[in-house]
């Protein structure tokens, strides 16, 4: 590499003299720039970079000192590492110097000893910053390579599997660096969706302008090319009002505004669930020009979901083979229909790639090569994707029902109730109670809710309101006192909790007759 050189002193002679000394001793490649007027010196430095800088105290325009300390203001950089040379050995320069972190202090006269050895110390001390630059500019790209896969893949599960239950969010708020726990969802989409990989391009850009506006303060997901779900996080309704507002003002500004749809979801907490804050978001994007068309397109996208949990539900608990092909052919038709032709092949990917998760099917499972499967899908015609589709999801359903009977009986259940009627008012997840009996937090879940009829979230809040009513009832304690007693740790949530399932709040609960009481 070539380092850069400023030398700046009043004397000509004395910048000639550096930079003969320079250009005769030393083996590294160096372009030098001499200046004798200190402002001129600062003016450079500020608008070109230099690796050294040999600055002279003593100028009558600039006092070198001065020059480094102004620079330091306007710049804050490693480079350049100024050598101050002087005449003056006196220790208040010397102090100042070491004050402006200055690399080196030569005083004149000077040999060429002392300028080469201290020029070589300085590239030395050069090549060491540039390499724990270069380190540190790597690791961040790594960072930043390994927070987008996250996030993009967390989504989905903060949104659709009740991450609350299946891992630990305290443990994902460290690593976003953001709140979890309450906030709202946004959905953007392109208007156009005739050509995915324009889309998905557009997105991506739009996913970036909205990480750069707000700092990594907003988790965002592309949802297969077809649109961006950002989850913001929001410690009140009012506040996620505000922030809706920002975010609409930030992308009012750019050229795609008008290119795109947006829609948000009402104010959440994770307890809740944000699976509902989704669609809440996602139909709000769906103003089609007439009422008449929107409500047709609605009717369709409900259809087609309805459909694909059919299907997923079709894995999990298997039906006759003729209802699973049924499920496919009438998806397809509703795909082309609702996406066009050109996404078909998109749509079919990633109903196979939730049908896999569903089932846990491993990527090592040779029954199953996915990679093969999906370039399949992606060189063939459309009749040819719905008969390769029909074939992976028979062998997905084969699979499935293997798996099925090997489903262990329900004492594993009723221990996990026990333990969750005993300790209800302390801090339980599903995560911690699936690993005392071995079991995946998800498959856990599934599980439960087919032996119980209900989410463990489900069961754990209304075991948790039921034994409220009682204190309600027969103790003087306050709202805020009872909701920590039987594992609410937000007051606010648990009275929101309480009236959607008892229909009134817990003031007015604690009022009804005996007789009135809704439980």
């Amino acid at each position: 590499m070539t380092y850069k050189i400023l030398i700046a002193d009043d004397e000509k002679i004395v910048v000639d003299s550096i930079k003969f000394i320079l250009e005769n001793n030393l083996k590294e490649d160096i372009e030098i720039s001499t200046f004798t007027s200190g402002r001129e010196a600062l003016e450079n430095l500020l608008f070109y970079s230099y690796h050294i800088a040999f600055i002279d105290i003593k100028m009558p325009d600039l006092d070198g000192l001065e020059l480094i300390e102004e620079f330091r203001k306007m710049r804050n950089s490693d480079f350049p590492l100024f050598i101050i040379v002087s005449a003056y050995d006196k220790f208040e320069f010397a102090k100042k110097a070491i004050k402006e972190k200055a690399f080196a202090y030569i005083l004149k006269p000077y040999s060429i000893e002392d300028i080469i050895s201290t020029v070589q110390s300085a590239i030395a001390h050069v090549n060491s910053i540039l390499a724990k630059t270069k380190e540190n500019i790597e690791k961040n790209a790594q960072l930043i390579v390994m927070r987008n896969l996250l996030e993009n893949s967390f989504i989905p599960t903060l949104i659709f599997k009740n991450a609350f239950d299946i891992v630990d969010v305290n443990q994902y708020e460290k690593i976003f660096g953001i709140n979890l726990k309450s906030g709202f969802l946004m959905v953007l989409a392109p208007k156009d969706k005739s050509d995915f990989v324009s889309s998905f391009k557009e997105l991506d850009n739009i996913r970036k302008d909205i990480r750069i506006s707000f700092e990594h303060k907003a988790l965002i997901s592309i949802g297969m090319g077809e649109y961006l779900i950002c989850f913001f996080p929001a410690s009140s309704q009012k506040e996620a009002e505000v922030l809706k507002e920002k975010v609409q003002e930030i992308l009012k500004q750019k050229p795609y505004w008008n290119d795109i749809k947006i829609g948000f979801s009402d104010f959440y907490y994770l307890d809740e669930g944000y699976e509902n804050a989704f669609w809440e978001a996602y139909y709000s994007t769906l103003d089609l020009d007439s009422p008449e068309e929107n409500e047709e397109n609605e009717h369709l996208l409900l259809l087609t979901e309805n459909l694909e949990a059919k299907l997923i539900h079709s894995i999990n608990n298997p039906t006759q083979i003729p209802m699973i092909e049924n499920y496919i052919n009438q998806l397809c038709r509703l795909y082309i229909e609702l996406f066009g032709e050109n996404n078909l092949k998109y749509k079919v990917i990633k109903l196979i790639i939730m049908l896999l998760l569903e089932i846990g099917v491993a990527n090592s499972d040779e029954s199953i090569d996915v990679e093969k499967l999906i370039a399949q899908i992606l060189n063939a015609s459309s009749e040819q994707i719905v008969e390769i589709f029909k074939k992976a999801v028979l062998t997905l359903f084969s699979k499935a029902k293997i798996k099925h009977e090997q489903i262990i009986n329900n004492d594993s259940i009723n221990k996990a109730i026990e333990f969750i009627n005993q300790n209800y008012n302390q801090e339980i997840t599903l995560s911690q109670i699936s690993a005392a009996f071995n079991f995946n937090p998800y498959y856990f879940s599934k599980l439960f809710k087919k032996y119980t009829g209900v989410s463990f979230k489900t069961y754990l809040t209304k075991l948790r309101i039921q034994k409220a009513c009682q204190l309600l009832k027969n103790s003087s304690k306050s709202i805020k006192e009872i909701s920590f007693a039987v594992g609410f740790s937000d007051p606010n949530y648990f009275i929101k909790a309480f009236k959607k399932f008892i229909g009134v709040t817990p003031s007015a609960y604690r009022n009804l007759p005996s007789e009135a009481n809704p439980i």
